[in-house]
Parts: C-alpha cells; structure tokens; sequence
C-alpha cells in the first residue's frame, strides 16, 4: 500500500474520530442541560411539556407515508374516516382476514361493517396504540397482520391529532373519539361481541372508555372483555417510571417539579382503580423485559385488584410474557406462545348466537 492512501485513511479516520468525539460530548451538553433546566422548565410550562410528552403526535410519520393505502403496509384492510366532533376527524383501518376480499369503493365504516359481519357471533376488535405513532407503525401492523391471521375483524383508529386525524388530543377528546366509533360499530351490529384492546398508553383509553359505556351506555349491548398489553398503574407511576425520567430524577428538584404540573395538566389514567369495578373480564399481557412500562406495575395492579375488586365480579388474569422471549414492550405478538393466548380467551371465541 502506498503511503499517499496510508495517509488518506489515516485523515479519514482522524476527521470520523473528531466528529465522534464533539457528538459524544454534545449530547452530554444536552443531557446535564436539560438535567438542569427541567424543573424550571416544568413550572413555567408544565402542563404544555406533559402533554406533549404523553400524547406524542410529533411522532406521526406523516407526509412520508401513506395512510389510506394499508395494502403497502401488507395489510387486507380498507381506510375510512369518521367525523367524531365539528373540527374533528379520525382515520381508522378495519382490518380483515386475508381471505376476504374488501370493495375499497365503500365509503364509511358502517359501510363496511354491513358488508362483512355477516353473523352476530362474529367478535370485532377495537384496538388502541399507544402514546407515539400512527395506525401504521411497524409493530402495530404486524399486530393486526397477526390477530387477522386468526380471523379476527379489528378496526384500528388514530386518536385526534395523530397520524391524518384531524384535531388536538386531550383524555376527554381521546376518549370521545373511542366511543363514536364504538356506537357506528354498535348501530351496525347491535349484538356481536366487541372487544377492546389496548396497548400502552391505549390501555388507559380502554379503561376510560369502558367506563364511559358501563357508566352512561345503558341501551347498548356491552363490551364482552378486555385486554391490556403492557399497561401502567396510573399516571403518577408510569411518570415516574417513565425512561426519560428516570435520567431527570439525577436532579432532586425535578419529581416536585413534574408531580406539580402533573396536577394541572389533566392527564388523570386511574387505570388501578377503574380495573378494579368494571364489570367484565379483563386480560393483562406483560412482558418481563418491558424498558418502557416496567413489569412491576402489572404486579402492582394485581395487588390493588385483589385487595379492591369485589369477588363475584368477573376475574382478571395476569398473562406474562417472560423476560427470554425478549419481546419488550412493542413485541408480544412475537411470542411463540401468542396464538396459543389468544386462542385461549373465551371473549374472542364466536359465542352462539342469542
């Protein structure tokens, strides 16, 4: 090797080594920066901060991608739109197995629902994502690639705000635009099974939303069970537990700080207690390796349910995915065992017919 090429590497690798070197140390600035200026930041603009970090709509993908073409994401899906509010609009993709075939040309969801539950037996699964993301996210869709596989119907919205939905988040609006679309699916099938299943920060929508229908949904047929996958004990807990905290709580200014903004930024998930009296069976999935919920809180809500929850109301069980099958917080339908745990829980099994 001659020396002109010797020394050209050389300069390469000193040029890499240096931006290297300057990236490391300023993401270290970034870090002890924000370290220090978080709980200043936090009272002066708490409720804008928490918000923005529980209801992740940054994170939308969106013009990159196309969100009413599910057929690119490998999925036997049709894309619709429902106007939950005057200035709100929510997309939503009604996932079907694959060996249907779906007439793209129906324009709403109760179009489609008419057109393809054809029996009351048939169970149809709402399913809520989590805080970061569309409807399109990689595991998501393989998600519901896997679920249809099954031969589940499963419609998958984004709440206001993400993805090509129309609107700003909040509980109350999030929660709002569940419902509406549970009532278009209950106006079109008034006695088929509906399950909801949440994952994350879904698993609060869930709970907020069963609780809205058993409480004020009295003329409608109810929900016939409940899944969270990976869900959070309640806002308090999973703030604390929550990654990005764990590296701010080095200040010891800062949980004060955070808890005191909490209070006004009306993100109340009081997933323990509402899991204690709904009165339905409930499923808990929870993988051991979990970096972003930890497992604990799924412990932690067992322990609350059994000291809170009245015996004669159905049971909820605990389903964990263990710490081997790394499947963290986004993979459990990864599992190898998943299709057996599906397969197992009555509420998604075709129940006679009334």
């Amino acid at each position: 090797m001659s020396v002109e090429k010797i020394c050209t590497k050389k300069t390469k690798f000193s040029f890499l080594k240096k931006i290297l070197i300057r990236w490391f140390f300023g993401v270290i600035l970034v870090v002890t920066s924000l370290i220090i200026l978080a709980p200043v930041l936090l009272r002066s603009y708490g409720d804008l901060i928490l918000t923005k970090m529980f209801f992740q709509t940054w994170s939308r993908y969106y013009p990159w991608i196309d969100l009413s073409k599910p057929d690119l994401f490998r999925l036997n899906a049709a894309n619709v739109y429902e106007q939950t509010e005057a200035n709100v609009t929510v997309g939503m993709w009604y996932i079907l197995p694959s060996t249907v075939k779906i007439d793209q040309n129906l324009p709403t969801l109760a179009d489609h629902l008419k057109q393809y539950v054809n029996s009351n037996d048939l169970p149809i699964i709402m399913y809520l994502h989590g805080q970061d993301g569309t409807r399109a996210t990689h595991y998501r869709s393989n998600h519901y690639r896997v679920m249809s596989s099954f031969g589940n119907h499963i419609i998958a919205l984004d709440y206001r705000g993400y993805g090509d939905s129309v609107g700003v988040p909040s509980v109350h609006g999030v929660v709002h635009d569940v419902l509406h679309v549970f009532n278009v699916i209950r106006k079109v099938c008034p006695e088929n099974p509906i399950v909801i299943w949440g994952h994350s920060m879904g698993t609060g929508v869930s709970l907020w939303t069963m609780n809205n229908i058993f409480q004020n949904h009295t003329k409608v047929k109810k929900p016939v069970g409940l899944v969270l996958e990976a869900p959070f004990y309640n806002t308090i807990e999973g703030l604390v537990s929550y990654p990005l905290t764990r590296v701010l709580k080095i200040n010891p200014y800062f949980m004060q700080a955070a808890l005191d903004a909490l209070t006004t930024a009306k993100l109340d998930f009081p997933n323990n207690e509402l899991i204690s009296f709904l009165p339905l069976p409930i499923v808990i999935i929870h993988s051991e390796d979990d970096a972003i919920i930890p497992y604990h809180h799924a412990h932690l809500i067992e322990n609350y349910v059994k000291t809170h929850r009245d015996k004669n109301l159905p049971p909820i069980r605990l389903i964990t995915v263990p710490r081997a099958a790394r499947c963290g917080h986004n993979h459990i339908y990864s599992y190898s065992k998943f299709q057996e745990i599906v397969s197992d829980l009555s509420f998604l099994k075709r129940l006679p017919v009334s």
